[in-house]
């Protein structure tokens, strides 16, 4: 993962421009424009940028063969699969549709789709604060940080370097 470069935070929107209504999102999981590159074989939806606490919710793609550097959490984290098997490679519980997990603030982990898989794995992610990517899981040394934030920028360029309208991430930000 890159570090993301950012001067300030901030989610480009004037007073008054964020809104506070209801909203849904129509998710399309087969549109492959609509999935932001955010790692070799990993990839993501945005759902929401709460950016009252740097939380933000997505489907997380993962292909078969993919792996997430391993990383944890300055908050918890709620999951659910949609589609597909995946694991942490810290743990011996295996992830398929309907699995719901917890993640409690501070557990490292490496989230990971086997190579053996026959389709990607996608996973509702709502986090609610920002994640810290280490370079091992023991006694690991931090090499970038994620948040809503850095989430929204790396979605802003990704729509704009595929010709989608940015600005409807700004319906996304509460």
């Amino acid at each position: 993962m890159p570090v993301q470069h950012f001067s300030f935070f901030t989610d480009g929107l004037l007073p008054g421009q964020r809104q506070l209504t209801d909203y849904t999102v129509n998710t399309n999981l087969d549109d492959e424009r609509l999935w932001i590159p955010f790692g070799p074989g990993v990839a993501f939806q945005p759902c929401q940028f709460n950016l009252s606490n740097g939380g933000f919710v997505v489907i997380l793609k993962a292909e078969p063969g993919a792996q997430m550097p391993p990383h944890f959490h300055s908050t918890s984290v709620i999951g659910y699969t949609l589609r597909g098997n995946w694991h942490y490679l810290e743990h011996d519980w295996k992830a398929k549709p309907g699995t719901f997990i917890y993640e409690p603030a501070g557990e490292a982990h490496t989230l990971v789709v086997e190579a053996i898989d026959t389709e990607p794995a996608m996973i509702l992610f709502v986090v609610t604060g920002g994640f810290i990517y280490i370079d091992k899981i023991k006694d690991g040394n931090m090499l970038a940080y994620d948040d809503g934030f850095t989430i929204l920028e790396i979605a802003r360029k990704h729509y704009q370097s595929v010709g989608l309208n940015a600005a409807v991430l700004n319906g996304l930000i509460r």
